[in-house]
């Protein structure tokens, strides 16, 4: 893992912001309409969306947000791993078989750039 530094920084923009870095989120569609999303690799990162579109545009922005956080907590940057991305994977499953909910669920690859 990395911890970005001060000196990792180019006109005060953190490091993170000049490299694309790509996450993988899981999509659970609402019951009503929606989706909501989770980045398994950043812990405590949700989101949500009416569309597909939007709950992808807006996890990207919870992802820049909770990378800023982890930044000025002096946090490193979190790492992906199949073990975190399986792992709540099936966390998403079991809490939809426990709610009634179809077992469907949806997973992308999200880039997240910024700068």
């Amino acid at each position: 893992m990395t911890t970005v530094r001060a000196e990792d920084r180019e006109g005060g923009v953190p490091c993170y912001h000049r490299r694309a870095m790509k996450f993988t989120v899981i999509l659970s569609p609402e019951p009503d309409r929606g989706y909501s999303v989770v980045c398994p690799a950043v812990p405590g990162c949700v989101s949500e969306g009416d569309s597909l579109d939007e709950a992808l545009d807006n996890v990207r922005e919870a992802i820049l947000l909770c990378l800023e956080v982890r930044n000025e907590d002096g946090q490193p940057l979190p790492a992906e791993t199949p073990e975190v991305v399986a792992e709540e994977i099936r966390a998403c499953l079991k809490d939809r078989a426990e709610e009634g909910l179809p077992l469907t669920i949806e997973t992308r690859v999200v880039a997240q750039t910024a700068g």
